[in-house]
């Protein structure tokens, strides 16, 4: 569903687009450059409209670098969605090779860094052997940060092969690859007797699978190493500390050089990954012990804020006090950090204590926060598997050197009104025990059941497989979205059937019903039952716009509708998309086809579209107003033109119904609080009535743990697997979204009451007053609409506004009922 437009367009309206300076490559080249005006050949073709040219057949090797923002010059090669993508140099004759540059971009827009880049070698353009991985062989000089727009050349002088032909296989981290210029540099004559090392590659692209995860690893590693020399190299430190640091520093980087492999079947990108990767942090750790460190820090930020396993406490900080203000039968969450400097994992012991219901209130869910890499290699805390309890207490692990937090989501459903005063007591091993004061305030207040917002995610789990959703994992994935208020599934087309017909559009067969029926039993009470038919210009061998067409597509959904009539759902309550995400003409005039034949025999059925033309005022103006639903995509909406969300607003004002949804990625990478939670702000903001987002069952086809293997981009929300569910923050986030609106849904009903009753007063104006400002100061606030976790804001507002409309009803109500 991602558009490569609304990219671009994205970055022209954050401002990006200046040249930065390629930083770690020596003035001179380390030798003569092979490769200069040599052919080559593309493994897949470039497909990355903003690039992609004639001249991609010769720019890699013209000696030409690209000026200006990379992936937007045509002198740059450019693909989308292609894994891997594999350049073969051809050098004319066989030549000694000592090094190689390539020359890329990334660290913003979803564009990430490569993991690795694999070197292939061979004389005769047939038998290939690995000459290493130019990524591992380039962090010497230095790799990029992971995220922040840069130019990097990845270059080394370590090479000692030789060849004719030369294979770079990318693993690239993320869904676009750049580059605009390779070198490979002449070794010494020697080399052209080395012999090869290793069996030659029987396969490019197994090859590549077998190797990608392992490559990661070792890149993982090895940034956790630089970053912790070059903490080492601020720290003041003792001579001799130093030099036992230095040692130490020393012997890991020398293991790192013999890591053994991992078995990527089994791999679960979970930090720390290994007993190596436990001696690097806990290098971080001796770092803080040093320092002054205690064992153990208690500390808080915004539990929305990103966090990175190094992180402490700003300056001056005291230890936390949570505080947690809601309603019964609601979801909300609070979160705090645990940093170890001391040598050894410390397994903490947490309890709940003197909030109502006894220690450890069912009510409350205690989740130890997963830090996990990315394809991108960009270290995130977002997975809540739920912390293992023994006998009285939580065990949250905390290994040396590392930040963990603690995420706790609260639930009460029972529990009385009331302001409660408890704490989390921490017992850390061999040490006196810690006390966190807890605040949780229950207002008078009940949440719905439902909330007023509809929400949905293109889950399709109406067939055995789809995406990386099948019959181990499906009933748990819609157990934990029902949880999480989703009350709109999709589904694909084939769980509408369409019965069989004659020629001149007769039904004489009715659709077979039994997929759809399957589809409904697994989400029982849903409220709209979404299916993307993704339509054609036929249906059922009748061409569009015949009579026979209009006919047999008319028989076709009055079947469904009786039937589901007889199962006890409403016309209403089936949406179908007929063109997703429609751009041009020719579309709009399938869609409006359809629409009609469809609302001429059953208006009450929902014509749901998620047009994403560029500028919509020139879109078909009568298919849009045949659809009941029309769903933007809110990053395009909140950075276009204001012609644009007028167009939008009208078409509301005439009828139809607006949602919004997103479909950006890669997830992980996105803020929980302004991607996800915010975008239910924006619906009340607008005034529209559902939310969605791209896609609750597409983990890049693997495993949410494991993203270095996944052939594609993770867009799921929470962590999937083959057989397993688990809880992540941009899923909490969505809920907490949600649930925002409905205070906002709470308010609007209480003043629309006390104005039906006649009462008046300064309460009213107070309350009018703040359900006008609430949206506009959330999203208003600086950065609210940058949608990378990366940047800087205040995460605090929706809660501090929220928390303010608690207040407002609380008093409206003290007051209707004196």
């Amino acid at each position: 569903m991602q558009r490569a437009w609304l990219v671009i367009f994205t970055l022209i309206a954050l401002g990006l687009g200046r040249p930065s300076a390629v930083v770690g490559f020596p003035a001179q080249p380390p030798g003569e450059n092979l490769a200069r005006g040599k052919p080559y050949q593309l493994e897949p073709r470039p497909n990355y409209r903003y690039c992609t040219d004639p001249g991609d057949a010769t720019q890699l090797t013209d000696g030409e670098y690209s000026v200006g923002y990379f992936w937007v010059q045509k002198s740059t090669v450019g693909w989308s969605r292609a894994r891997p993508v594999i350049i073969t140099l051809d050098l004319g004759k066989v030549e000694p090779i000592g090094g190689l540059a390539y020359n890329t971009a990334a660290g913003t827009a979803g564009v990430g860094w490569p993991m690795a880049i694999f070197v292939l070698v061979s004389e005769e353009g047939k038998k290939y052997y690995y000459a290493g991985d130019l990524v591992a062989l380039s962090a010497e000089h230095g790799l990029p940060a992971p995220e922040g727009y840069a130019v990097h050349r990845f270059w080394t002088d370590k090479l000692r092969t030789h060849g004719r032909y030369l294979k770079l296989v990318i693993a690239q981290g993320g869904p676009y690859t750049f580059v605009d210029e390779i070198e490979v540099y002449r070794g010494p004559e020697a080399l052209l007797s080395q012999p090869y090392e290793g069996e030659p590659v029987a396969d490019v692209r197994e090859f590549f699978l077998a190797n990608q995860v392992n490559a990661a690893v070792k890149k993982r590693l090895t940034m956790d190493l630089m970053a912790v020399r070059e903490a080492m190299k601020q720290a003041t430190l003792p001579p001799a500390t130093r030099q036992r640091l230095q040692n130490e520093l020393a012997e890991i980087e020398k293991a790192l050089a013999e890591l053994p492999p991992v078995d990527p079947a089994q791999f679960r990108a979970v930090v720390p990954f290994n007993d190596l990767h436990r001696r690097i942090f806990r290098l971080q750790a001796a770092l803080w012990e040093a320092e002054g460190r205690p064992p153990l820090t208690v500390w808080a930020g915004n539990r929305w804020d990103p966090l990175s396993p190094s992180d402490l406490p700003p300056a001056g900080a005291t230890r936390p006090r949570l505080e947690v203000a809601m309603m019964r039968n609601e979801y909300r969450s609070a979160a705090f950090n645990l940093t170890n400097a001391s040598q050894r994992e410390q397994k903490v012991r947490l309890r709940l204590e003197g909030l109502p219901g006894g220690p450890n209130p069912d009510y409350v869910t205690v989740h130890e926060v997963q830090w996990t890499d990315t394809r991108e290699g960009v270290l995130v805390a977002a997975a809540l598997p739920e912390a293992l309890k023994q006998g009285e207490y939580y065990l949250i692990s905390v290994p040396a050197g590392l930040t963990r937090q603690v995420w706790l989501t609260f639930h009460p459903v029972e529990v009385a009104e009331g302001n409660y005063r408890g704490r989390i007591v921490l017992r850390p091993p061999g040490r006196e025990e810690i006390g966190i004061p807890l605040r949780l305030r229950l207002f008078p207040f009940r949440f719905p059941t439902q909330p007023t917002l509809h929400l949905g995610g293109w889950d399709y789990t109406d067939t055995e497989r789809s995406y990386d959703v099948g019959p181990e994992n499906r009933a748990a994935l819609i157990a934990h979205l029902r949880e999480h208020f989703v009350d709109t599934p999709w589904a694909h087309a084939g769980v509408l059937s369409p019965g069989e017909f004659d020629e001149q559009g007769r039904m004489l067969a009715e659709p077979d019903y039994r997929q759809f029926d399957a589809w409904v039993k697994r989400w029982p009470g849903a409220r709209i039952y979404a299916v993307f038919l993704s339509v054609g210009r036929t249906f059922a061998g009748s061409p569009l716009g015949t009579p026979e067409f209009e006919r047999k597509v008319a028989a076709w959904i009055s079947a469904w509708v009786r039937h589901l009539k007889q199962i006890g759902l409403r016309a209403n309550q089936l949406a179908l998309l007929l063109v997703d995400e429609p751009s041009r003409p020719e579309q709009d005039e399938v869609i409006l086809a359809w629409a009609k034949a469809i609302k001429a025999a059953e208006p009450g059925v929902i014509i749901w579209e998620d047009p994403v033309h560029r500028d919509p005022w020139q879109a078909n103006r009568e298919m849009m107003e045949t659809c009941d639903v029309l769903c933007p995509n809110r990053p395009a909406f909140l950075t276009a033109a204001q012609s644009y969300r007028d167009f939008y607003l009208q078409q509301r004002e005439q009828g139809r119904e607006l949602w919004f949804y997103s479909c950006s990625g890669p997830v992980r990478l996105l803020d929980p609080y302004s991607y996800h939670r915010l975008q239910h702000w924006t619906c009340w903001q607008y005034g529209a009535k559902g939310s969605g987002f791209w896609a609750f069952g597409d983990s890049g086809g693997g495993s949410s743990w494991n993203e270095y293997a996944c052939p594609r981009v993770t867009y799921t929300p929470l962590f999937l697997d083959a057989t397993s569910v688990t809880a992540g923050k941009h899923l909490e986030a969505v809920r907490e979204g949600v649930e925002d609106y409905e205070y906002l849904v709470m308010l609007q009903q209480q003043i629309a009451e006390w104005e039906r009753r006649g009462w008046r007063g300064e309460r009213l104006e107070r309350a009018k007053k703040l359900l006008a400002e609430a949206p506009v100061r959330v999203l208003t606030a600086p950065g609210a609409n940058g949608l990378r976790w990366a940047e800087e804001k205040d995460r605090s507002l929706a809660d501090q506004v929220r928390v303010e409309i608690l207040e407002t009803l609380s008093l409206l109500q003290r007051h209707r009922r004196s």
